[in-house]
């Protein structure tokens, strides 16, 4: 297998960006996949708003990523959550890792790969 191909396996084939101002390479949308996927992995579960700590603003995108170009499981429950200063609700999706042992497994091997490459 070569390294492209083994990116493309990966999900990683089009995510490298140069950084103008460094000069350097960076992997963003890994990052965020990474940051995401590492609370998931620690036990963690995120809404929307919660997963903006972390700097992920469109979290329905990021948990899509996952689940469909890296095959990562991941369960999901509505939410009612106050907003507008309490005055409001908003419904929205609670996201965990699946606990089944080869999905973790997968999970963690990916995270790996990925905080070795950042």
């Amino acid at each position: 297998m070569t390294q492209q191909q083994a990116k493309m396996a990966m999900g990683l084939g089009s995510i490298t960006a140069t950084n103008n101002q460094q000069g350097s390479s960076k992997l963003f949308k890994a990052t965020k996949l990474a940051t995401i996927l590492r609370q998931l992995t620690q036990g963690k579960s995120l809404n929307r708003f919660e997963a903006e700590q972390h700097h992920d603003h469109c979290l329905n995108t990021t948990i899509s990523v996952l689940q469909n170009r890296h095959g990562i499981k991941i369960d999901r429950e509505r939410e009612t959550v106050a907003c507008l200063n309490g005055t409001a609700t908003v419904s929205v999706n609670r996201y965990w890792l699946n606990t089944e042992s080869e999905n973790l497994k997968c999970a963690q091997i990916l995270l790996n790969f990925w905080e070795r490459r950042t």
